[in-house]
């Protein structure tokens, strides 16, 4: 039972961010946990599941009494929460013991179909996302520690990369950053892997800022 109703919660998670993120909800809007149900077909749990899920998020804020409603998307949590991710990545390569052939090929593949996906451009946005996280994903994976791991993905990025996306749209350059961290890596130099990774970051960052900055202007 328990993972049909994580099933169900997923594509309602989902389905909610979209309507956010592209403003059929905007700020304000009250979500209803029985309404959300009776739309969606089931019961009220995995709608309360995926709703927990957006507050974790920050995409909506539940008062006791008041019930459910979107947020203001708080950027400064955004650009915390892609710092983290720096730190994750980089302690993950630091501490990884060694890179072997697997790997690394592995995450040469990551980059070219990355590369092939950005070409391709149209309705592989979803997949581009998807390999994307996948390359980064590897790298914390790599070093074996399952704390590592188990922090990086608790900060759900298939929901938050699409949030920066949303905002900052397609930013260039950063596949070859991050075939500039494979490279690094086949030569042992860990520092020169991190510091492309600091700047994959610090690339995305920036445009966030930017478009912060124009919106307040506006």
């Amino acid at each position: 039972m328990k993972l049909n109703r994580t099933c169900m919660r997923d594509p309602i998670r989902d389905t909610l961010v979209s309507r956010i993120l592209d403003g059929v909800y905007p700020e304000g809007t009250h979500l209803k946990e029985l309404a959300l149900a009776r739309e969606f077909n089931v019961s009220q749990a995995p709608v309360r599941e995926a709703l927990r899920e957006l507050e974790a998020l920050g995409l909506v804020e539940t008062e006791r009494y008041r019930g459910t409603r979107v947020r203001h998307l708080d950027i400064g949590e955004l650009r915390e929460a892609y710092e983290l991710r720096r730190l994750l990545e980089t302690a993950s390569i630091r501490s990884t013991p060694f890179f072997n052939d697997k790997d690394l090929t592995e995450l040469d593949q990551q980059v070219q179909r990355i590369e092939a996906l950005t070409l391709a451009g149209g309705d592989c946005i979803n997949d581009l996302m998807d390999d994307v996280l996948r390359f980064h994903r590897k790298l914390v994976e790599m070093s074996g520690n399952r704390l590592f791991l188990k922090a990086w993905e608790s900060m759900a990025w298939g929901v938050r990369s699409r949030i920066m996306a949303k905002k900052i749209g397609f930013v260039t350059g950063l596949n070859e950053l991050r075939a500039g961290v494979v490279d690094s890596l086949r030569r042992g130099q860990r520092e020169q892997a991190a510091a492309f990774l600091g700047q994959i970051t610090d690339r995305l960052l920036e445009s966030l800022n930017e478009q912060d900055r124009q919106a307040k202007v506006a």
